[in-house]
């Protein structure tokens, strides 16, 4: 596997499955030298087509590479979005003409944008235009780029091909996004490009004619999401500094459809425009804390996997009779509160979902001198503590990252004989891509070789790979 590139079991059995070999781990030594030729001759064809961009469109087109094996800033994204694009030979051909077009005239193939501080490779895009070419108005061929911009030649190609009338530059954003839900907002560019009302198309919710103007309208600087917000507070008579202060609030990550929150929503547009003096560096926590006393159900850990769920405290909360120092104070008095409750959480967390491990070493006929092990996950502040007290180390120090998740922490134990004391062998990290990245054992000291092989046993029947430093650290 090490010859081949693959640092675990996963990624190279997923690799025999791509390429049509056994996916096993028992292969004889013709076996591994058959894959050995398939893989330089997969390198030398991907060096050839990586020198040449034309080629190499040609190539991922016709689904001769594997992704996979691409390092290559920019190519690898394109290939990628290829082999997944071209499902048949008649859309491969389709997709290399349009491309090798594209390739000869722009820089957008191998480009990224940058839209709301994330990047979007432009052949997601192009390859979202080519799957509706059934709506296309003119030819791709006859296109030609006016700017040395991408984000530009990008915006033309796209109403070059799907408008006849104007259609906002913001909106030309959703053929490059990827995210639940965009896949509406093309049809918005369609229905507007053929020159329709956005009122009249399935848009989330129901638009008065001052929504729909102000929205066709908003600044190209905006997200989609920015420029409904725009319309909203435009509406309702407010300003730019508003809107730019709830793009930067969680408003700005997601479009609310449900009517009662949406016009709740509007009712807290209206009193932050009713109080121009407030200062817009306190709309995110406000936002927090009204979305939090409204609407989210609360889960808490009060125990090793126990959880609790709570209704939300204020499900009816409304704007009316509030100030902005009364509401101030609220936010402030609740951060406090969350503060402690986070704290609190961090005395437990979720487990991981790796299964632990019990087994039983020693020779079959000698029961007095089996060795039982355990292997189990610690879930608790408390727990990491009284683990570093019997191993002495400072295994607490990862109270926060096992409460957020980002690692685990375990505790091999052992028994010499079945009614013995339990005694504490080894101090296990896993971390969140499920690699072991340290196993101590007392005073910080190395696994002895009879754990190794106990650790081994449990990485295999939990499917766990050995971080980098692991086995060399042995």
């Amino acid at each position: 596997m090490r010859a081949l590139g693959f640092w675990g079991r996963h990624e190279y059995l997923k690799w025999c499955q791509q390429v049509g070999v056994e996916a096993s781990l028992d292969k004889n030594s013709a076996d591994r030298r058959s894959e050995l030729d398939l893989v330089k001759a997969t390198q030398k064809s991907q060096l050839n087509a990586l020198s040449n961009p034309r080629k190499f469109l040609k190539q991922a087109c016709a689904g001769d590479l594997d992704p996979t094996t691409i390092t290559r800033r920019g190519w690898r994204e394109v290939a990628v979005a290829l082999t997944k694009a071209a499902k048949n030979v008649e859309t491969g051909k389709s997709l290399e003409t349009f491309l090798l077009h594209l390739e000869k005239n722009t820089d957008l193939v191998f480009e990224s944008a940058q839209i709301g501080g994330r990047t979007y490779p432009f052949i997601d895009g192009l390859v979202r235009l080519h799957a509706r070419k059934s709506l296309w108005l003119r030819d791709p061929l006859e296109w030609r780029p006016r700017s040395h911009n991408a984000n530009r030649q990008f915006a033309a190609l796209t109403h070059h091909l799907m408008a006849r009338f104007e259609v906002p530059a913001f909106m030309g954003a959703a053929w490059l996004r990827s995210e639940r839900g965009a896949h509406r907002y093309r049809d918005w560019y369609v229905h507007m490009g053929r020159g329709h009302n956005i009122r009249t198309a399935k848009t989330l919710y129901p638009m008065t004619k001052a929504v729909a103007h102000h929205f066709t309208n908003a600044p190209e600087d905006l997200t989609i999401e920015g420029a409904l917000i725009f319309a909203d507070v435009k509406s309702l008579n407010g300003g730019r500094r508003l809107v730019n202060a709830l793009m930067g609030s969680r408003l700005g990550q997601s479009v609310e459809r449900d009517e009662d929150k949406r016009a709740f929503w509007l009712s807290v547009y209206r009193f932050l425009i009713a109080n121009p003096m407030l200062d817009l560096r306190h709309t995110g926590p406000i936002i927090d804390f009204l979305a939090h006393q409204k609407f989210e159900t609360q889960e808490l850990m009060v125990g090793p996997g126990e959880i609790e769920v709570r209704p939300p405290p204020q499900p009816n909360l409304t704007m009316s009779r509030r100030t902005p120092d009364s509401l101030l104070r609220q936010v402030e008095a609740w951060h406090g509160e969350l503060r402690a409750v986070r704290a609190n959480e961090r005395r437990f967390w979720r487990p991981s979902g790796i299964p632990d491990l019990q087994l039983r070493t020693g020779p079959k006929d000698r029961p007095e001198e089996h060795v039982y092990w355990r292997v189990r996950e610690l879930l608790s502040h408390k727990d990491l503590v009284d683990e570093g007290r019997r191993l002495r180390h400072c295994v607490g120090s990862y109270a926060s990252s096992c409460a957020s998740g980002g690692m685990s922490i375990w505790s091999m134990e052992r028994r010499r004989g079945e009614h013995a004391r339990v005694e504490p062998a080894l101090t296990i990290a896993v971390d969140a891509k499920r690699a072991v990245i340290e196993a101590r054992g007392l005073a910080n000291r190395w696994a002895s070789d009879q754990e190794k092989l106990v650790l081994d046993t449990w990485m295999k029947k939990a499917e766990l790979s050995a971080g980098p430093y692991l086995h060399s650290a042995w």
